[in-house]
């Protein structure tokens, strides 16, 4: 885990670099995409790009002290699993009972001048119960199944949050937080037979719900959106055209004509259509290719941790924020319908900025972790005497000349 990754010293370190490099981007994006909407909302056009810095800067705090001081074993134990549960339940039941109302539904919660939505922080929950849970079950040598409890206690949790989601309303991230928990199940190994009645349960609640007519309209209208172009289809259709409109190079940074409030939601869901617009083919490709980097770093350690908590904990991240953000980029194209979902750093979003660098902080404090145990291995076979972890750290910074 500690040998060289592509251009850097270690996948810790492309993982730094790049969070970098997309907030840059994403702070050159939201301007870009916000700045018409700010001045006619607030009489300042950088309000958003001052809030997304100023969320960043909270940001980089939390993963600092995430990723650096803090040992992701301290939060796999039974206590937290159920402190990290009961708070997101009692956000949840907050946003549902004094949440502000916007678009039809109640998501946030608004704090003095900032809004806190708790149905992303629900994600990051479902990682952390999942690994803490499932993990302790894997260590134990214990069965893990869908089927039966206390085994599926943290699916049960899931579909507690889901549910509370739901009532917001909000069916896209309700789906996604429960489909996340299924994927923990997956990947801490539940029986085969039981992902074979996912996939049939699923295929029969997809066929239910295109009974109903207005969902199959909207399944027509996503298939094309040119039939309803200035109804149903509105949205999509200003998203292709914002993305078609750049070409190769893109237009002058700032001309993109879907922020003059053409394509709603320019600044958040579909952030990825402006920067398509005002950066192009070559613009878009880049970007996708730092994605594509990001979460080879991530696999590279997912698959180097021999902790089974560990490696729950950075490949439920992995699934969250490159999941998530393919998820983004294939709705903005329209691949997918529209989900509401946000695209990694580029997207502006107050809470999904701050659970993101807290995820990847996790996932930082799972690399120094086990580039330790695997330093005091190689201690071991060369007959050097046993250091404690964080003095191991020590040594191998100055040994090494690169710090974990």
């Amino acid at each position: 885990m500690r040998e060289r990754f592509m251009l850097w010293e270690n996948p810790k370190d492309a993982i730094i670099t790049l969070m970098i490099l997309l907030m840059v981007i994403g702070c050159i994006n939201v301007f870009s995409a916000s700045f018409v909407t700010a001045d006619a909302m607030t009489d300042n056009p950088y309000h958003f790009l001052v809030r997304y810095i100023g969320y960043a800067a909270i940001g980089w705090i939390i993963f600092w002290v995430t990723g650096f001081r803090m040992n992701y074993k301290h939060l796999m134990s039974p206590r937290f699993y159920m402190v990290v549960a009961g708070v997101t339940i009692l956000l949840l039941l907050a946003t549902l009972g004094v949440g502000t109302v916007v678009n039809g539904s109640r998501r946030w919660i608004y704090i003095g001048g900032f809004s806190l939505q708790a149905s992303e922080i629900a994600k990051v929950s479902v990682i952390l119960m999942a690994a803490s849970f499932l993990g302790d079950r894997l260590q134990r040598g214990l069965r893990v199944s869908l089927l039966g409890y206390p085994s599926n206690q943290a699916l049960i949790m899931a579909g507690f949050f889901s549910l509370l989601i739901f009532l917001q309303p909000d069916m896209g991230t309700a789906t996604i937080v429960f489909a996340l928990m299924l994927a923990m199940y997956f990947l801490a190994g539940i029986p085969m037979r039981q992902i074979s009645y996912i996939a049939l349960i699923g295929l029969g609640v997809g066929l239910l719900a295109m009974m109903a007519p207005y969902r199959r309209a909207r399944i027509a209208l996503w298939l094309n959106p040119w039939k309803d172009a200035q109804g149903g289809g509105y949205q999509m259709a200003q998203s292709l055209t914002a993305i078609g409109s750049g070409g190769l190079t893109g237009l002058p940074w700032g001309q993109g004509s879907g922020k003059f409030f053409f394509l709603p939601e320019a600044h958040t869901d579909f952030a990825f259509a402006i920067f398509c617009q005002e950066w192009g083919y070559v613009g878009a490709l880049f970007l996708i290719a730092c994605f594509i980097v990001l979460a080879r770093a991530l696999f590279v350690i997912a698959m180097n941790t021999k902790d089974r908590r560990g490696y729950l904990l950075v490949a439920g991240s992995t699934l969250f924020l490159i999941g998530q953000s393919v998820a983004n980029m294939a709705m903005v194209t329209g691949v997918l319908p529209v989900i509401g979902v946000p695209l990694l750093f580029i997207s502006y979003g107050g809470t999904s900025l701050l659970t993101n660098m807290f995820a990847l902080g996790l996932v930082v404090s799972v690399y120094r972790s086990e580039s330790a145990r695997e330093l005091m291995e190689e201690r071991i076979a060369a007959g050097l005497p046993p250091v404690e972890e964080g003095r191991l750290r020590v040594v191998s910074s100055q040994r090494n000349r690169r710090p974990f």
